[in-house]
C-alpha cells in the first residue's frame, strides 16, 4: 500500500484536524450551568392561596424577610394589606401559579386579604 504525500494530502489533513477540533469543542459546555428560572419556595416564608383560605394562615417572620404568596387556586386574586397595617401593601391580579412577594422592614403585625374573597384572610406577624 502505497500512502500518497503532498500539499493536496496536507490541506486535506489541516481541514480533518479543524472539523474535529470544532466537533469537540462544541461537544463540550465551560460556562457555569445556570440556575433554574422556577422559584424555589420555602414554607417558611411562603403562603398558600386557596380557593377558600391561605395557608398558613399565621406566619411569624423576622424584619427584613421577603414573603411571597403563591396562587395555588385556578380562581385569580389580589392580596392586600387591611387598613391600618404598619406597612401597605397590593398584589397584582394572581392568576393560577403566580407570585407575590413583599419584603417586611417594620415590625408588627399585618392582616391582609383578598379584595375579591374576604373569606381568604391571614395574618403576618414581623418581629423586630
Amino acid at each position: 500500500m502505497h500512502i500518497r504525500s503532498g500539499p493536496a494530502t496536507l490541506l486535506a489533513g489541516i481541514i480533518l484536524l479543524f472539523v474535529a477540533l470544532v466537533f469537540v469543542a462544541g461537544c463540550t459546555n465551560s460556562s457555569p450551568q445556570t440556575p433554574p428560572t422556577t422559584p424555589v419556595y420555602t414554607p417558611k416564608t411562603t403562603i398558600l392561596i386557596g380557593s377558600s383560605s391561605v395557608n398558613p394562615q399565621i406566619l411569624v417572620v423576622d424584619r427584613g424577610v421577603t414573603v411571597t404568596w403563591l396562587n395555588n387556586d385556578m380562581g385569580r386574586h389580589i392580596i392586600t394589606s387591611d387598613a391600618g397595617t404598619p406597612e401597605s401593601f397590593t398584589s397584582p391580579l394572581l392568576e393560577n401559579n403566580h407570585r407575590y412577594q413583599f419584603t417586611f422592614t417594620v415590625p408588627g403585625t399585618y392582616g391582609y386579604h383578598c379584595a375579591d374573597n374576604a373569606g381568604i384572610k391571614g395574618t403576618v406577624i414581623v418581629n423586630k
